[in-house]
């Protein structure tokens, strides 16, 4: 039996945004679970510790960021982005009518989504853990910015959803044609050969010095260019199918 209904793809790509961000909340919990083991990892010793000694003095500086959390929550996005490219979750998009390139869009619009959530998860782990040391330590705790910037959010944001975007282009190059495998095959071959033979060639210090607004931009542009090649792979990999 067909139907004579006929969905738009705005319709389809909402529908399914809806049914995957609920059906992948575990992702989620995971990355909230990472959170609490990092935090009770860092809590008595901080991300780094500084130590000063002279005479019968000796005194010890511990410092807390959010360097663990976001670099945590970037691992965690691009491992999501792999899993959401997987055989396994598409083939939950069965439970909705839709074709590979809008489900690309909808598994894009959901990563997008948890990478806000995430960034709202740092910032909390990053409180709970300035509440903790308050109530506990008796020591001296000196607070530089105690409300977090927004250009810092937007950074971490940035991050997440450019690892997150990396994962989910490399999971659809490896489960699509085999001239995208290939060409995935041998771009990772040239950049790691370029990073242990020429590693001179990888500057990052002129980037980190950048501001955080154009660092985020930055961030952005090359997330939507894999976002935008994850598209077209998903779409060449329908119209080779058929």
């Amino acid at each position: 039996m067909q139907s004579l209904t006929k969905l738009s793809p705005i319709l389809i790509i909402k529908k399914q945004v809806k049914w995957k961000a609920k059906l992948y909340i575990s992702a989620l919990s995971s990355l909230v679970i990472l959170q609490i083991i990092f935090t009770l990892l860092f809590f008595n010793h901080g991300n780094a510790s500084e130590g000063y000694g002279r005479g019968n003095v000796n005194v010890q500086f511990f410092i807390y960021s959010l360097d663990v959390y976001v670099m945590v929550a970037m691992l965690w996005a691009f491992i999501t982005g792999l899993l959401f490219s997987t055989k396994a979750y598409r083939r939950d998009d069965l439970a909705i009518i839709s074709s590979q390139t809008s489900s690309a869009v909808a598994t894009i619009l959901v990563v997008i989504l948890y990478s806000m959530i995430a960034v709202m998860i740092i910032a909390s782990s990053y409180y709970i853990q300035l509440i903790g040391l308050l109530l506990r330590q008796k020591d001296a705790l000196i607070i530089d910015q105690l409300i977090i910037s927004p250009s810092i959010l937007l950074v971490c944001f940035g991050g997440i959803c450019l690892f997150g975007a990396v994962g989910l282009l490399i999971g659809y190059c490896f489960h699509g044609p085999i001239i995208f495998k290939l060409a995935a095959i041998l771009f990772f071959s040239v950049s790691l050969f370029v990073l242990l033979v020429y590693p001179e060639f990888i500057n990052l210090q002129s980037f980190i010095l950048l501001s955080n607004l154009k660092i985020s931009i930055y961030y952005f542009l090359l997330a939507t260019l894999c976002f935008g090649l994850t598209i077209w792979i998903a779409h060449q990999s329908e119209v080779s199918n058929i």
